[in-house]
């Protein structure tokens, strides 16, 4: 009987999107994205995820033989303090703190839970909010590209508390470095609608259960704000990088190099 033990006639077992965890319900892998060269993100290299201050025991140990080097955690001081991310001290890896609230961020919550918001305002406001992002936090997002191609930096994860917003946006500037098309960016940020974690802790039992699932939804409009902004005030994609974020050309070159394929 033929051995089935590396066989080259077997199909080779797809890698997860997403890796199923009782603490993080975003937590995904980025790669096989397609760039404009038709290279492809790598697996196994770059991670997003929602909060990770509530990972089992059993999250833990599927977590760790991803052998992750660096966490990118864009949650505010406040929130870390919080919520701290449960990880293995033992763990080789290094944590950047690039932490904010986004603007309005913060009032938004407290409408919410005073029950003094629509759908609609809610909508208006995250439009408002992603469009300020390219701009306000511009600093922020260029140390995330900044670290990235530092030595030993990946396997690397990227997150907040929900992995929508600031890890949205996060994701997208990467993948706009990687050469990834804004068609792509954005099937991937609204992916996170399959996945939404339960913000009932921040914003309170008692808040409109409408209004939950308006602050929840990662909605392709939010993004195309954000996108409209870097296209009004820098003229495109390219642009950004470098004039808005100082990631040069030889740098996304090397960032490419290290996460395509």
């Amino acid at each position: 009987m033929r051995s089935t033990e590396n066989n080259a006639d077997m199909p080779m077992l797809q890698p997860l999107r997403r890796l199923e965890l009782s603490g993080a319900v975003n937590f995904r892998d980025l790669g096989g994205y397609s760039s404009a060269d038709g290279r492809k993100i790598k697996w196994g290299q770059l991670f997003r995820s929602d909060s990770l201050a509530e990972l089992s025991d059993d999250d833990l140990f599927r977590i760790e033989p991803l052998k992750l080097r660096s966490i990118f955690d864009f949650r505010h001081q406040h929130e870390r303090s919080e919520k701290p991310n449960r990880l293995g001290a033992h763990w080789l890896v290094k944590t950047h703190a690039l932490g904010f609230y986004p603007h309005g961020a913060q009032l938004l919550m407290e409408r919410v839970k005073s029950r003094d918001i629509s759908c609609q305002a809610v909508s208006q406001i995250f439009k408002l909010m992603y469009g300020r992002l390219p701009v306000d936090q511009a600093g922020n997002y260029a140390q995330l590209l900044q670290q990235l191609i530092t030595p030993d930096a990946l396997p690397a994860l990227i997150h907040c508390t929900s992995g929508k917003d600031r890890t949205g946006f996060a994701v997208a500037v990467v993948m706009l470095a990687l050469g990834v098309g804004r068609e792509t960016i954005m099937a991937d940020y609204t992916l996170t609608n399959q996945f939404r974690r339960d913000l009932t802790f921040m914003l309170g039992e008692g808040a409109d259960p409408e209004v939950v699932k308006a602050v929840q939804a990662a909605e392709p409009q939010y993004l195309a704000a954000a996108f409209a902004a870097i296209d009004g005030t820098w003229g495109g994609d390219a642009e950004y990088l470098r004039k808005g974020l100082g990631f040069s050309v030889d740098q996304q070159v090397l960032l490419q190099s290290l996460l395509l394929e």
